[in-house]
């Protein structure tokens, strides 16, 4: 029996892998347990959204003044290469606007020791650059993020984005554009993002 249970948590974990979220990245308890390059299947992002495999991300626009961004780079790169090759290849600020799937999410710990925080890094295609040149990596998912140089549009919405949607409805409603009801509704599933606490 004891090998049958082991047999199916086996089993669960190679079909469904491990799933991490922001605040278990930042658990220094949590991130302990994982080794550098170790593979995700789900990551739930800061905001609450999810990355899966098959996840469709854009590319923003760089966020250096030289034109080149600095988490996304050309190939799957990873520690061990970058010791045997040197530093990766940024991407351009031609690759803006860029729509790319994932293919592997993978951890990265901030620090030389496993008792330090993760960072989250993704190899990403895209699916209709030539065989050679598909493969892109985005390193530190959360900060590229947070600067635009990756847009995810699962993204929750946030509480500025969930007013200026009620304010719009309202003005909707004020004009005679939108009923009262469809207002109620919107305001109902709305509250909870506008009310929450941080």
């Amino acid at each position: 029996m004891k090998n049958l249970c082991l047999a199916v948590l086996l089993f669960a974990n190679v079909c469904y892998g491990q799933t991490l979220t922001y605040d278990q990245t930042q658990d220094i308890n949590v991130a302990s347990n994982y080794s550098n390059g170790d593979t995700l299947s789900i990551y739930t992002l800061k905001d609450g959204s999810e990355i899966k495999l098959g996840s469709e991300l854009k590319f923003g626009t760089p966020l250096n003044t030289n034109r080149l961004f600095s988490r996304l780079w050309f190939g799957e790169y990873t520690i061990a290469k970058a010791i045997l090759l040197g530093p990766p290849t940024q991407l351009a600020d031609g690759y803006t606007g860029e729509k790319v799937i994932v293919t592997a999410i993978k951890v990265q710990h901030t620090k030389l020791t496993k008792k330090s925080p993760l960072q989250i890094y993704l190899f990403v295609q895209n699916p209709t650059a030539p065989a050679l040149a598909r493969n892109r990596t985005i390193a530190d998912l959360e900060m590229a993020i947070e600067t635009k140089e990756v847009i995810n549009p699962n993204a929750a919405m946030t509480r500025e984005q969930a007013i200026i949607k009620l304010k719009e409805a309202k003005d909707l409603v004020d004009l005679g554009m939108m009923s009262q009801v469809e207002f109620d509704e919107l305001k109902s599933k709305l509250t909870p993002i506008i009310i929450k606490k941080e």
